[in-house]
C-alpha cells in the first residue's frame, strides 16, 4: 500500500480501490461540471504556510453558528451515501 500524502494521492487510492460508478459519483460533479472546475481553480490559488513549535495553547477554535457558540465546529456534508463507500460509513461519519 502507498503513502497516502496529498488530496491527489488519496484520490487515485480511491479510483483504485471502489467502483467504476461509485468513483465517478464522488469525483465528479453534476452537468458540464463547472462548479467544480472553478471550485478546483480556486482551490489551488490557496497557499498554507506550514508554522512548527508554535505555542499554541491561546488558541480558540470556537465560533458562534445559529445564535449557539460552538466549541469545535464541525459540519458533516449529507452522508446517506457513505454506506456504499465503507461498511457502515454513516456510522463512522
Amino acid at each position: 500500500m502507498s503513502i497516502v500524502a496529498s488530496t491527489e494521492d488519496f484520490r487515485e487510492l480511491a479510483h483504485r480501490r471502489l467502483p467504476p460508478f461509485l468513483f465517478e459519483y464522488i469525483d465528479g460533479g453534476s452537468y458540464s461540471e463547472t462548479t467544480l472546475g472553478r471550485n478546483l481553480s480556486d482551490l489551488r490559488e490557496v497557499q498554507l504556510r506550514q508554522r512548527v513549535l508554535r505555542d499554541i495553547g491561546t488558541l480558540d477554535p470556537s465560533t458562534e453558528l445559529f445564535g449557539r457558540k460552538m466549541a469545535l465546529p464541525v459540519a458533516l456534508a449529507p452522508i446517506g451515501l457513505a454506506g456504499m463507500n465503507a461498511r457502515r460509513g454513516e456510522v463512522q461519519a
